[in-house]
């Protein structure tokens, strides 16, 4: 489940890079990078992937938990803290 997650956003997003594993009783996990976040709130952030996941996977939505959204520049700014 982890991989088709990945799959999806990496192909609906150009550019985006997701990493994630599966933890917490098979819940997936992960983190989502991509220069289109720029300009977004969290929440608006974490609607559009809700969507797009709702859509592809369904009723597998279930099985995806937090997936922590950066653009490439904050993930600079806090990696240089």
């Amino acid at each position: 489940m982890e991989q088709r997650v990945k799959d999806i956003i990496e192909s609906a997003l150009e550019g985006a890079h997701a990493s994630t594993e599966r933890l917490y009783g098979g819940r997936v996990f992960g983190r989502v990078i991509w220069s289109g976040f720029e300009g977004m709130d969290d929440v608006d952030r974490q609607q559009m992937l809700r969507d797009l996941l709702a859509e592809k996977l369904g009723q597998d939505i279930f099985d995806v938990g937090i997936l922590i959204t950066y653009t490439p520049r904050e993930l600079e700014i806090m990696s240089a803290a």
